[in-house]
C-alpha cells in the first residue's frame, strides 16, 4: 500500500502494539489505520522496538490487580522474552496476555485503545480470542486513535523541535538557535548545553512552522514560560521516527565501522529505550563490538540495526572506541566532509564535548 499523498517525511512514525486481537482483524485495523489522515503515522511496532499505543480488545482488559501473563512464544529470544513484550502482539493469531489499566487508564505508561466494548463475549473462555465486528471495529479504532493522537502531545512536539534541530546541525558548535514563529521566540536550541527551552504556549502546528534563526552564544537562556528539555530527548524522538531513508544520512559511518562502546547512561528507561536498544547495551557490558556484531549476535535486521544505532548514538549512550574522550560531533564532522566534499564546521577547535 503506497504512502497518502498527506504524508511528509516531517511526520511522525507513532508505533502501536495489538493485544488480544485476531489476525485476520489485526490486518484490517492496521490497514485503516495507515490510511486515517491525521498528522502521524500508525505503524505496528517492530520486534525491538517499544510501543507507544496499545491496540486492545476488551476482553483481554482486567481488574486491576487480577492480570496473569503466559509463557511467550518459544521462539523469543532470552533478552525479549524477559521485558514480556515479544508475547503481546497477536497477529500470530494466540490470545497471550490479559492486562490491567492503571489510575490513567495508561497500559506500561502509555495510552490504550480499547475495542470492542460491545462485542458478546460471555461465552468464551480465558485462553479464546474474542471477535470484532465490522465495521463497528474501524470506526472505534478511528475514534480511539483520535483520542489517543492529544496524549501524544509531548511526543510530536519533541519531534518537531528534534527535526528542526538535526536541519541546523551545521550552526551547533558556533550558535544557539532561536525558533521563531510569525515574529514570536517560541523555542531555543543550545548545542554547548545539549538543551531545549520550549515556550509552555506553543502548540506543535506552530513549532512546525517555526524558522531556527542563528544567534551567537551568550550563555545559559532563561525566561518566563520557557521549559527546559534535554535535547537529546528530541533527538531521541527524531530518529525513531523519522522515515528510514533518513538514517542512512544521520549515522556517522564510524558507527558501523569501528567497535562500539558505551559513553554515558542514557536518560531513558528500558522500556522506553526498546528491546533492541537495551539488548545492544547490554552486549557492550560485556565488551565493545562492531556493528556486524551486533547485528548477527542478536539477529537484528540491517534496517532495525541502525535505527536503533543512531538513536543511541544520538542520546551519546555509544561512541566508536577511537572517538572515547572526543565525542560525537567530531565524527559527525567527519560525515559532514565525506557527505559535502567541504570543510566540516565541527573542527576540533569548535567541538562540542559536554560532559
Amino acid at each position: 500500500m503506497s504512502e497518502p499523498s498527506w504524508l511528509g517525511s516531517a511526520t511522525p512514525i507513532v508505533f502501536v502494539r495489538l493485544i488480544g486481537i485476531a489476525a485476520g482483524d489485526a490486518l484490517w485495523l492496521l490497514k485503516l489505520a495507515k490510511r486515517i489522515p491525521m498528522p502521524v503515522r500508525w505503524r505496528l511496532a517492530p520486534v525491538g522496538v517499544a510501543a507507544d499505543v496499545y491496540i486492545v480488545h476488551r476482553f483481554c482488559v482486567v481488574e486491576a490487580g487480577s492480570a496473569v501473563t503466559v509463557p511467550v512464544a518459544s521462539n523469543a529470544s532470552g533478552w525479549a522474552a524477559s521485558t514480556g513484550e515479544s508475547g503481546q502482539s497477536s497477529p500470530n493469531g494466540h490470545r497471550s496476555t490479559q492486562i490491567s489499566l492503571d489510575g490513567q487508564g495508561y497500559y506500561r505508561a502509555r495510552p490504550v485503545c480499547i475495542l470492542g466494548r460491545d462485542v458478546d463475549t460471555s461465552g468464551l473462555e480465558d485462553h479464546d480470542l474474542a471477535p470484532l465486528r465490522f465495521p463497528d471495529a474501524l470506526r472505534e479504532l478511528e475514534k480511539e486513535l483520535s483520542k489517543a493522537l492529544t496524549e501524544l502531545l509531548g511526543t510530536r512536539m519533541l519531534f518537531t523541535i528534534g527535526a528542526l534541530a538535526w536541519e541546523q546541525r551545521s550552526r551547533w558548535p558556533t550558535n544557539s538557535l532561536h525558533a521563531l514563529e510569525s515574529g514570536q521566540l517560541i523555542g531555543v536550541v543550545d548545542p554547548q548545553a545539549w538543551q531545549l527551552h520550549l515556550w509552555e504556549g506553543c502548540s506543535v502546528e506552530r513549532m512546525s512552522q517555526a524558522s531556527l534563526v542563528p544567534r551567537p552564544r551568550t550563555g545559559g537562556f532563561s525566561a518566563a514560560g520557557f521549559h527546559p528539555v534535554k535535547l537529546e530527548a528530541a533527538l531521541w524522538e527524531y530518529a525513531k521516527r523519522c522515515p528510514e531513508e533518513t538514517l542512512q544520512d544521520m549515522l556517522p559511518p564510524l558507527y558501523l565501522e569501528e567497535r562500539l562502546t558505551h559513553r554515558r547512561t542514557p536518560h531513558l528507561k528500558e522500556h522506553a529505550l526498546g528491546e533492541y536498544c537495551v539488548a545492544i547495551l547490554r552486549a557492550l557490558d560485556m565488551g565493545s563490538r562492531t556493528a556486524d556484531e551486533l547485528q548477527s549476535s542478536l539477529r537484528m535486521t540491517r534496517p532495525a540495526l541502525l535505527r536503533a544505532l543512531t538513536c543511541l548514538a544520538l542520546v551519546r549512550a555509544i561512541q566508536p572506541e577511537s572517538s572515547v574522550g572526543h565525542g560525537f560531533i567530531r565524527y559527525l564532522g567527519r560525515w559532514w566532509r565525506k557527505f559535502t566534499g567541504r570543510t566540516a564546521p565541527y573542527s576540533a577547535r569548535h567541538r562540542i564535548n559536554p560532559a
